[in-house]
């Protein structure tokens, strides 16, 4: 499912060490919806029905789903078959669960490659066991991952329209319009992936203007500054991941040290946690078991710089259970772009 992420990556002799371990974040840049260019200061950017503060024309519907974004979270990482997900997550996304919407948008991009490789075929088991034998030389854990993440995709690709309930819309429910979902109802890991492809507008744009530069820039503070205020821990670890990249931020330790916080509050940095580029190195047994993100900026970073990190990670912590966003946010501005 993590077709889009980006490399966190640190702006002096660190920097180099730390992109073996992440990878970017994002898959190709595409259209974002555009942002108000002020949040409240303080205001927690949640869909409380009518239009979201910060998101201009996006109106919300109110929330009405049992399920928290950590369970939603959970389910996903826990489902094997991506239609069956999508089908339980489905009422409660049309209900105005930005989350579940999220993770619809989440099964369906992850997926598309199998389905368009697999959709009308007769035999998918026969076609997967082709493109394993392959692939002869690559490693057992790289063929079972494959074959994992396969299966979890053979139900969508099987069936024509997984939406078939909803009513009919131009262009159907793609992957892009449960973002726009996502997005307006709040969901802050929607409104951090926003900013990332503003930034990545800019970034592989060589003949934007300084005048759109600027309104992508907009969007991208916006954004971020409205994902950071959530306090959701998820959006956090990867507002503090894509600060952490020195294109962005002249001092991209600041991410790192956001990131860090992301962790002690619950975002799961683990190697077990496949949403982390660095998973691989757990199933290819290259790194401890138990490796996190921790680990990988310790060994990355030595312990001194390492420390000098973790004690601001521990000041933005407490910052954020303390809802001082202003402090948080002075860790997570974006002063540089290519």
């Amino acid at each position: 499912m993590n077709r889009w992420r980006w490399i966190a990556a640190v702006g002096v002799a660190a920097t180099l060490a730390l992109t073996t371990f992440f990878a970017v974040r994002q898959e190709s840049v595409r259209p974002t919806l555009r942002a108000h260019p002020t949040v409240p200061t303080g205001a927690r950017p949640v869909a409380t029905g009518g239009t979201l503060p910060g998101l201009a024309g996006q109106t919300t519907r109110q929330n009405s789903s049992s399920v928290s974004p950590a369970g939603w979270t959970a389910r996903f990482r826990a489902s094997d078959d991506y239609l069956k997900f999508v089908r339980d997550a489905l009422p409660a996304a049309v209900s105005g669960d930005g989350r579940a919407a999220w993770y619809i948008k989440e099964a369906l991009s992850s997926c598309a490659l199998v389905m368009r490789m697999y959709r009308g075929s007769a035999d998918p088991q026969a076609k997967l066991q082709q493109q394993l034998e392959s692939i002869p030389n690559a490693p057992q854990w790289a063929r079972d991952d494959l074959a994992k993440k396969t299966h979890r995709c053979l139900g969508l690709a099987q069936q024509d329209d997984p939406f078939v309930s909803l009513p009919e819309r131009r262009g159907g429910h793609p992957s892009a319009y449960w973002n726009e979902q996502a997005l307006a109802n709040g969901d802050p890991l929607a409104q951090e992936r926003t900013a990332v492809d503003a930034l990545a507008a800019i970034s592989v744009t060589q003949s934007m203007s300084e005048t759109e530069k600027t309104k992508q820039l907009d969007v991208a503070e916006t954004n971020l500054r409205a994902a950071v205020q959530s306090g959701d821990p998820d959006a956090l670890y990867y507002a503090g991941t894509l600060l952490a990249d020195a294109r962005y931020s002249s001092n991209p330790s600041n991410g790192i040290a956001v990131a860090l916080a992301a962790c002690d509050l619950g975002h799961d940095c683990s190697a077990g946690n496949p949403d982390n580029a660095f998973s691989n190195c757990k199933l290819s047994g290259a790194c401890p078991a138990d490796a996190d993100y921790t680990y990988f900026m310790q060994q990355s970073l030595g312990p001194d710089k390492y420390a000098q990190i973790y004690s601001h990670a521990q000041e933005i912590e407490q910052s954020i259970r303390a809802n001082d966003w202003d402090v948080v946010l002075t860790y997570l501005k974006i002063d540089k772009h290519p």
